[in-house]
């Protein structure tokens, strides 16, 4: 289980961050002092009278005639008001509030219930506030009670017809305003501002919501028995409402699709049996999301769990357990005939664990129907394997989105490519792509991100088609165009940013650009800047330039423009260039060492290909550059949880890259390492601590959760980041690491980390004949295209159209174009992995494999999409830290279909390896074996030698003659015998 936080955080400054999507409001934070706690019983009478401020236990609150606002908890450790104060936006604070929605005729015009008005009363010492709406004459009567006893608020809504006609309620829905991460102030954004998570999902609905930091406590809304939500909207800066019935609004918005009934309430005559209905909400505060979990489960809700996600490969199954009071009755599958659900009891008390196998591709909704025929909703995405995903991703960008025409400047680029139309989007034809959003067609992220994904999958599945596509890019786009070559004076390596190298490059194009646009100020100031300085753009190029030196290196024979030396060589220019030019040339803005930008741990592997290579004077440069980023992480900032904006989930790759690197390696202390430009200050470490990044690592972690789905189990948000970005997978990848290395009780972060790896597979569209090659956007022509992100609400506002009159609105779905979204796919390719656990509910289980228990061993098939790595984590003996076993292959892969036996106490594994290659060659084995343990490989008969690598991550490395299509491998542990 997940610890408490603040168990661990003590002696630790607070600090975290993250960034928002589609389904959280950003709101405005203030830090209002509070007046004192009223204690008269007060009944309104007017408008803008002083506010009541009640305050009991755990709960205080200020309520006037317009409802409840500046909820908070007064043992808070940062003093945060949950609820926005009054700002610039609004002269008082926002309430909590109350949509109900009527009409007398099925036919006729709706009305809306005034709002709360002059009928209200508080009573500071019994801790209730009550507020009748409706007012004379109305049909419609509506009573809310708000009571704390300290402990939990519980907000009760009464419903009753007044008059001898039947009425129609076909709108009731409540809204929450939270003070959102904003503003200029880090204390402000991490430690008073908070982030919105929801299961919006029939009875079992509910929604938290999590300080930026990381920190708790935790707010958690749970419905009352008997109440349930349907449907959400994200209109208004009060943070979006939530329907228990949507008859009015859900079917008005018609550009979207929605997966739950839109219900209205019929409320018969006045004094009739069932005239008056009452829901209700209730408040509590959670010191970790153990209690989180517990409070669900006291609420008679679901405590769920699920692996390996909710993104589920067709030739995978998943396991979830329900922790719940709840009388379940069915769990029903919403394709019965392509969907087997099997109970598999209560391994643990309280948890009814079922299996799931799915195949229909697409949304797949399981219904728990449960106290009475209440029912609760869990939506699940199939895909077809990832290892077809993988491959038909790289397919397509060649086939489909590269432009190969030598009469056009953006010749060999890979272009955006729209579902809807099914078309490559260019220069000449750029849709949505206008004024600054141009760089969408061909560089910024969504340009640059294509290439290093489409490398890095050749380096596990070469493919020589493939590869020529990524030489012809970099031949005819990139090398003296996008990026100046190596003999282009000054700047050499530089890469042009925004809107595009072709206007860069040209002075009179570039002013021209510039005057064009809506907003110049700063883009006519920077003419004489070389456009060289957006450092988020060098570590995709590094990516690239890395991956095909290892392709260079191991098929020499695909590789025909440039050797293993010569990519080399550029990536190290390019790296060079990364740490060097966007501070020296725009240092108030492009602050390098304070940034966590994404793809830049692959510094990293490029500092250890130098060493190889024998450029150890190569590596130090970038090991010292690097570690000024590691410490000012660790030391230098409370809040280092930023990116292109103050608050940015980009930001948690790098964060937990730099928190290992750290806590695995000893770095020496310094006097005045770097200068601060922008703050006229130098930066120094007398004392420098394994032990201090770790505890960076726990920090980063806690904030990084605080913009993932972890508790509302549904495909678009568990493991997510909001909006399912690239970063599900590039954050994701932190924790599965963490799961697999440091945590001491792992098995949380194991479901979290790969529900993170799966979750934006959901984005692609790919199928069969028989499926018509796509759920969302059918069509062969669309068979291995993706989506950028997911849009959960029926229909929202999609980023991508910024520059576009009027913007764009979205369906619920993924985004019809790809942009940015193959950064992800190259940081899922990173974490790949089959994982074999004992889990204390699941039992054993395979995270991305198939496994069968044969007496004292497990028999596990590899299906995580690349084969090359496996790992195991099973509990120790006693209460003592679990063993750990992990084991990569540089080259080649686990054999298709070819079952891994492993001793269930890791004492003996039995290997497979495919040559993927079909010649002779040497296959890099690592390995890191449980704490204290030595292992012995054998193939042939024959011994392997192990060799000690001084990598903390894999300490032993062996060489594998591969020859024929297959070699089998043995690894023992030297304490027990082979059999």
């Amino acid at each position: 289980m997940l610890p408490p936080l603040l168990d661990r955080r003590k002696s630790l400054g607070l600090a975290g961050a993250s960034t928002l999507g589609a389904v959280i409001l950003i709101l405005v934070l203030s830090a209002a002092p509070h007046p004192p706690a009223s204690r008269q019983t007060q009944t309104g009478s007017g408008t803008g009278a002083q506010p009541v401020v009640i305050e009991k236990g755990a709960f205080r609150f200020a309520c006037d005639e317009r409802g409840v606002s500046a909820l908070a908890n007064p043992r808070d450790p940062f003093q945060a008001t949950l609820m926005p104060a009054a700002g610039p936006r609004a002269a008082r604070p926002p309430v909590l509030g109350l949509t109900v929605c009527y009409r007398m005729d099925k036919k006729g015009e709706w009305s809306d219930i005034a709002s709360r008005g002059p009928e209200w009363e508080a009573s500071p010492e019994t801790g209730r506030v009550t507020y009748a709406s409706g007012g004379p004459g109305a049909p419609i009567k509506v009573v809310e009670t708000f009571r704390t006893d300290g402990r939990v608020l519980d907000w009760t809504i009464a419903l009753e017809s007044t008059g001898p006609a039947p009425v129609e309620v076909g709108d009731l829905a409540v809204s929450i305003p939270a003070a959102g991460p904003t503003g200029a102030d880090p204390a402000q954004i991490f430690e008073r501002g908070f982030l919105r998570h929801q299961f919006v999902s029939g009875a079992g609905s509910f929604i938290y919501f999590v300080r930026a930091s990381g920190a708790p406590p935790y707010l958690l809304v749970t419905v009352h028995p008997g109440t349930k939500l349907e449907y959400w909207d994200g209109s208004g800066r009060a943070g979006g409402r939530v329907f228990v019935h949507s008859g009015r609004s859900g079917p008005a918005e018609t550009r979207g699709t929605w997966r739950q009934a839109h219900t209205a309430l019929d409320l018969p005559p006045a004094g009739s049996p069932g005239s008056r209905i009452a829901y209700g909400f209730r408040f509590q505060w959670a010191e970790s999301y153990d209690e989180l979990r517990s409070l669900l489960y006291e609420a008679g809700l679901f405590d769920v769990r699920i692996v390996p996600g909710m993104t589920v490969p067709e030739n995978l199954s998943a396991r979830f357990s329900l922790h719940t009071k709840a009388r379940i009755e069915e769990v029903r599958a919403e394709f019965p005939d392509q969907t087997t659900v099997r109970p598999l009891g209560e391994p643990v008390p309280g948890h009814r664990v079922y299996e799931a196998a799915f195949r229909r591709l697409g949304e797949n909704m399981l219904t728990v129907v449960h106290d009475g025929g209440r029912r609760t909703f869990l939506e699940f995405f199939v895909t077809e394997p990832l290892e077809t995903l993988i491959r038909k991703r790289a397919a397509f960008l060649v086939s489909r989105q590269q432009i190969k025409d030598p009469a056009k400047w953006w010749d060999g680029v890979y272009g955006p490519y729209d579902m809807d139309a099914k078309v490559t989007r260019t220069i000449e034809d750029p849709d949505i792509f206008l004024d600054r959003m141009v760089y969408a067609l061909t560089c910024d992220d969504p340009g640059l991100c294509k290439a290093p994904f489409l490398a890095a999958k050749n380096v596990i599945f070469p493919d020589k088609a493939e590869i020529a596509s990524i030489e012809y890019y970099l031949e005819h786009f990139v090398w003296g165009k996008l990026q100046r070559r190596g003999d282009e004076s000054p700047y050499p390596y530089g890469v042009y940013g925004t809107p595009n190298w072709h206007v860069n490059r040209d002075p009179a194009r570039r002013r021209a650009y510039a005057e064009k646009l809506r907003d110049n100020a700063t883009a006519l100031r920077d003419l004489p800047k070389e456009h060289v300085w957006r450092s988020y753009d060098y570590p995709h190029v590094v990516m690239l330039y890395f991956h095909m030196y290892q392709i260079a290196k191991m098929y020499p024979g695909l590789s025909t423009s440039l050797d293993a030396a010569g990519y080399l060589e550029r990536a190290w220019g390019t790296a060079r260039a990364f740490f060097t030019y966007p501070y020296e040339i725009y240092p108030s803005y492009y602050e390098t060492y304070k940034w966590g930008l994404y793809n830049e741990l692959m510094v990293l592997e490029l500092m250890a290909a130098l060493e190889r290579e024998g450029f150890p004077a190569r590596a130090a440069w970038l090991r010292g550059e690097w570690e000024k980023k590691v410490k000012y992480f660790v030391y230098d900032d409370r809040y280092p949880f930023r990116s292109e904006y103050a608050f940015d989930r980009t930001a948690f790759e790098s964060t937990y890259a730099f928190a290992k690197y750290g806590a695995t390696r000893d770095m020496a202390p310094d006097k005045d390492l770097w200068f601060d430009v922008k703050h006229d200050k130098w930066y120094s470490h007398p004392r420098v601590r394994r032990e201090d990044s770790r505890d960076f690592m726990d920090r980063q972690l806690f904030a990084g959760l605080s913009v993932r789905g972890w508790l509302n189990p549904a495909f678009y948000t568990l493991g997510c980041d909001p909006g399912v970005s690239y970063m599900a997978a590039m954050g994701g990848w932190g924790i599965l690491d963490y799961a697999l290395n440091f945590a001491p009780s792992p098995f949380d972060w194991l479901q979290l980390g790969y529900a993170s790896y799966l979750s934006s597979w959901c984005l692609m569209n790919t199928g069969r004949p028989d499926t018509n090659h796509g759920f969302w956007y059918p069509g062969w022509e669309n068979d291995g295209a993706s989506g950028w992100q997911f849009m959960s609400a029926k229909a929202g506002s999609a980023w991508m159209g910024s520059s576009y009159p009027g913007g764009v609105t979205v369906p619920r779905g993924p985004w019809r174009y790809d942009g940015e979204i193959d950064l992800g796919y190259g940081g899922a390719l990173r974490m790949a992995a089959t994982v074999v656990a004992r889990d204390p509910v699941f039992g054993w289980f395979a995270y991305g494999g198939a496994l069968e228990e044969k007496r004292g061993e497990v028999a596990v098939e590899p299906r995580d999409g690349v084969r090359r790595r496996l790992a195991a984590v099973v509990p120790g003996s006693g209460e003592g830290e679990p063993l750990r076993l992990k084991i990569e292959l540089e080259r080649d892969g686990f054999a298709a279909g070819r079952p891994i036996a492993i001793d269930k106490s890791l004492k003996r594994l039995a290997l497979v390896i495919e040559n993927r290659t079909a010649d002779a060659h040497k296959t890099g084995l690592r390995l890191s074996a449980p704490a204290g343990t030595t292992y012995r490989l054998i193939q042939a008969g024959r011994t392997v030698p192990l060799v000690a690598t001084g990598d903390w991550d894999y300490p032993w490395r062996a060489e594998i003659d591969v020859a024929g299509p297959v070699v089998n491998l043995e690894l023992v542990n030297r304490q027990s015998r082979a059999r």
